[in-house]
């Protein structure tokens, strides 16, 4: 199995490991949901999938290899969300809970789909968490090794 710890290390890689030179198949990626990249040789049928993780090789004998990409960074969103809590009569105390998300690769301040202004992190394997605003504290990022 081949690891490597970034996205160009894993493209230095490929370009080293693939056959030929290669073009970005527009038809392919739209169809696969994720960037494929075609060999130059119309003769050859080989391809490149970037499956954001890792890329896979897949050779004209039908054979396929991959190159995994794992950053030790574990990089965190601590996203604090506060909450009023009445704790005699009308007295309020406001709290504040933090919440942790892991393996976070941007976060966005956007206008979301119901019409709230909001926060939107996005992770590594395309996946994203969206929330307003209006009872965000503070968001801080660290890196956890």
């Amino acid at each position: 199995m081949m690891k490597v710890d970034s996205k160009k290390a894993a493209w230095d890689l490929a370009n080293r490991l693939f056959p030929t030179d290669y073009e970005k198949d527009e038809l392919g990626t739209k169809n696969a949901g994720y960037p494929i990249y075609k060999s130059t040789n119309s003769e050859m049928n080989a391809w490149i999938s970037d499956l954001g993780d890792r890329l896979e090789l897949n050779y004209p004998n039908g054979k396929s290899e991959n190159i995994w990409i794992e950053t030790s960074a574990d990089i965190v969103a601590f996203v604090g969300m506060y909450f009023d809590e009445t704790v005699f009569g009308e007295v309020k105390v406001r709290k504040v809970k933090e919440v942790a998300y892991h393996r976070v690769s941007g976060m966005v301040n956007k206008m979301l789909d119901d019409g709230r202004f909001g926060i939107e992190i996005s992770f590594g394997n395309n996946d994203v968490a969206s929330f307003g605003c209006e009872n965000v504290a503070y968001v801080r990022l660290a890196d956890r090794e």
